[in-house]
């Protein structure tokens, strides 16, 4: 079936190889299709938009930590209502998490992101105009329900839309990006909290932590704005049976790729089941039938991996951050105190400053919202070192389960080191490591592209973000309940658990090398 001389063709193995001088219009599988588009600066600027719409929705979930600090004292919080509203941006995704994968399954994964975004900046916005903190509590579910899309969305459309080759890297590219969120919302936090302004409104006294809010909530409207200008994933719209419109969609990606002549594809196709639904299916049918396969032979055992790995390290990951600015002060209102001639019994390193600095607070101090300078050097230098190491490694990212199960066990064991080691500094660096398993999300998500078919891939990665946020839900509260009481037991448990992880990840798929290249 195949030609000789310049323009031959050949499929082998369900992969075409094409030659430089063959510009035959032919029919070929979507992997190929959009191997064939290439990458260019289509791909580098979805890649730019995307994460400027991930980078929006950890602001909004994680710069809450910050704008509560500041709220302490205008709505004298205590430790059961800071630990509500800190749980407001876990429990939104996990109502929302898999009507959004729902949706973006069946209605497109732009659609979905265009929504989501622009409902979250505006909710996020009027927040910021809350009279009580349950008020922002209720808001602040609002806006996280909806934002949470953007995680799962934005991962699966990068995915859809890049080369092979590149779809690793370009998912740790995104989500290095990810790691400089901490910095930028405790800058921002520095400069505007430490504000020294009052506006009485009526309802309503406006004080920086409102401002703070209202400016962590102006990313989401642009990355709103962003999304409008690229198409929709053709993959999703091959799926659904919108062929033709998927096929001129990949030719505006090839132009704008830099592709040269005319894009030698007739016809794209799935080599999977496509995802029209009937007609007759009622809306909680649809939705059963949309998301039961993925606990069922074969997808049953990765799916229980997958979600396994993502409730772990989210649940780890996502509490130690959103405690992190009120950790970091602690850490450094300790050092400080001890300052070499240790005024403090440090017995179990990091835990002894934290126990000791809450345990002084706690027997009298003024209110105070402002934040410390050491807060945002702290968040720096962890945003930094991971946004290079991340970087470093984009060369050797189809490799995910070796350096998944290499960055699983760096965490566990720095967690274990954050309560053994008795000094100061190495315990707070130890804790640094803790944060490292922040780098797999990447590889968990592309594993969520990777093993499961179009029509189900936005709804397993969307309950993944349920599973995640609930894994972080439980993880804050538990966090936040026995850090003070039980702080040694709680960095152990949480050793085990970064322990089972490694073992669960040497279960995953072996690494495969990108030996499958088209050419044009």
């Amino acid at each position: 079936m195949a030609n000789k001389g310049d323009g031959d063709r050949r499929k082998k193995d369900s992969v075409w190889t094409i030659s430089h001088s063959n510009r035959e219009e032919y029919a070929c599988p979507y992997g190929d299709a959009i191997n064939l588009a290439g990458n260019g600066w289509y791909s580098a600027t979805l890649l730019a938009t995307l994460s400027s719409t991930t980078f929006a929705m950890v602001l909004e979930m994680f710069g809450l930590s910050v704008v509560v600090s500041g709220a302490t004292c205008d709505f004298d919080l205590g430790l059961a209502e800071t630990s509500i509203l800190l749980s407001m941006p876990f429990v939104g995704p996990i109502v929302m998490a898999f009507p959004w994968g729902y949706i973006s399954d069946t209605y497109g994964r732009r659609r979905s992101l265009r929504i989501a975004l622009w409902v979250s900046f505006a909710v996020s916005a009027i927040s910021s105009f809350s009279p009580h903190w349950i008020l922002l509590a209720v808001l602040k579910f609002i806006s996280t329900s909806f934002c949470s899309c953007a995680q799962s969305a934005a991962y699966t459309m990068l995915g859809e839309c890049t080369t092979e080759n590149s779809r690793d890297a370009y998912i740790l590219v995104m989500t290095s990006v990810l790691d400089f969120s901490l910095t930028l919302y405790v800058t921002f936090a520095y400069f505007i909290v430490n504000l020294d302004f009052v506006y009485h409104l009526g309802f309503i006294t406006f004080t920086p932590w409102r401002l703070l809010n209202l400016v962590l909530s102006i990313p989401l409207g642009l990355g709103a704005l962003g999304t409008y200008f690229f198409y929709e994933s053709p993959k999703f719209l091959v799926n659904v049976g919108r062929s033709d419109e998927a096929l001129d969609i990949l030719k505006n990606i090839w132009r704008r790729n830099g592709g040269r002549g005319k894009y030698p594809v007739s016809k794209v196709y799935l080599k999977e089941e496509g995802n029209l639904k009937s007609q007759d299916l009622s809306f909680l049918r649809s939705l059963w039938d949309q998301i039961i396969p993925l606990f069922k032979p074969p997808l049953l055992y990765r799916s229980l991996q997958l979600y396994f790995l993502t409730a772990v390290v989210f649940s780890i990951n996502n509490s130690y951050y959103i405690w992190f600015p009120f950790l970091a002060e602690k850490f450094a209102s300790g050092f400080s105190s001890t300052d070499g001639n240790s005024t403090v019994e440090q017995v179990n390193g990091l835990c002894s400053i934290i126990v000791s600095e809450h345990q002084a607070a706690v027997s009298g101090a003024t209110c105070s919202s402002t934040v410390d300078l050491s807060l945002v050097w702290s968040s720096l230098a962890q945003g930094a070192s991971f946004v290079v190491i991340l970087l470093l490694i984009t060369k050797i990212a189809y490799r995910k389960k070796l350096l998944m199960i290499i960055i699983l066990s760096i965490s566990g064991f720095s967690t274990l080191g954050a309560v053994v080691i008795n000094d100061s500094i190495t315990s707070f660096i130890m804790y640094f490591g803790l944060l490292f398993n922040e780098l797999c999300t990447g590889f968990i998500f592309s594993y969520f592209v990777d093993l499961y078919p179009t029509s189900y891939r936005g709804t397993a990665a969307c309950v993944g973000v349920m599973v995640a946020r609930a894994g972080a839900l439980g993880g804050v509260n538990i966090l936040g309940a026995f850090l003070m009481s039980h702080c040694t037991a709680t960095f152990y448990g949480t050793f085990a658990l970064m322990l089972s992880t490694v073992a669960v990840s040497f279960l995953l798929p072996p690494d495969k090398s990108l030996n499958k290249t088209v050419s044009t």
